[in-house]
């Protein structure tokens, strides 16, 4: 598997206390404008069309399925009263999040509805806090604390696209920090997608990150200092 590192959006939010939020480094897209159309005129025969003539438009919606050569994986676990997870699209095509779960040890919460673009990153609100409406996402949701709370002494979050959740080959990314229970570390490691140690969170880092695709371990991890 190849490895590149992500210029992407990573949005340091605070936990409780800190009361600043980073504001994307992303420059705006370029909108770039069309020409004006040229319309030529000129002299033509005008043919009438009988009343009995009728002409049928027929339109074709296009469903992607849930992978749709998507490749989903976490960017950045926000701790605290405004908890949130930042998911990134590494696919080279649009996918949706519908038909994956995400589970924090034995508590696992199908994820919604909700189409990602290549290079895009979604906002999933982990805590019973909505969470904050961040420019630069492609989609903000809030889940609720489904999972469980997500503190920064310790936690794991796991992404699967089964419901056999128990299975090496239903992870599709996994993090792990600070102190257990990691119920599910050992399945990561036996997916290759994780090693044995977790990502150290400095001081109570309000958040962690990575700009690596694909990580294997906590090594590809950082804690983010707070403001």
């Amino acid at each position: 598997m190849r490895r590149v590192a992500l210029t992407a959006v990573i949005i340091l939010a605070s936990c409780a206390g800190n009361g600043e939020t980073s504001e994307p480094t992303n420059p705006p897209a370029t909108l770039t404008s069309l020409p004006a159309a040229t319309v030529s005129t000129s002299s033509a025969t005008t043919t009438t069309i009988p009343a009995t003539t009728s002409t049928t438009i027929t339109t074709t919606t296009t469903t992607l399925p849930a992978d749709a050569a998507a490749d989903f994986a976490f960017s950045q676990v926000v701790f605290g009263d405004l908890a949130f997870l930042v998911v990134t699209n590494w696919g080279n095509d649009t996918g949706r999040l519908q038909g994956l779960w995400l589970s924090q040890g034995s508590s696992v919460q199908a994820l919604p509805d909700v189409e990602i673009g290549p290079g895009e990153q979604a906002l999933l609100g982990l805590a019973a806090n909505p969470p904050p409406d961040l420019t630069g996402m492609a989609a903000v949701l809030h889940i609720g604390p489904s999972v469980g709370d997500i503190v920064a002494n310790g936690g794991e979050l796991a992404l699967h696209d089964s419901d056999a959740f128990n299975e090496p080959s239903s992870l599709l990314d996994y993090v792990a920090w600070g102190e257990g229970p990691h119920l599910r570390i050992g399945q990561a490691a036996e997916a290759g997608i994780w090693g044995e140690s977790t990502v150290e969170v400095i001081d109570h880092a309000p958040s962690i990150s990575t700009g690596f695709h694909p990580t294997t371990g906590a090594e590809d991890w950082a804690a983010d200092l707070g403001g």
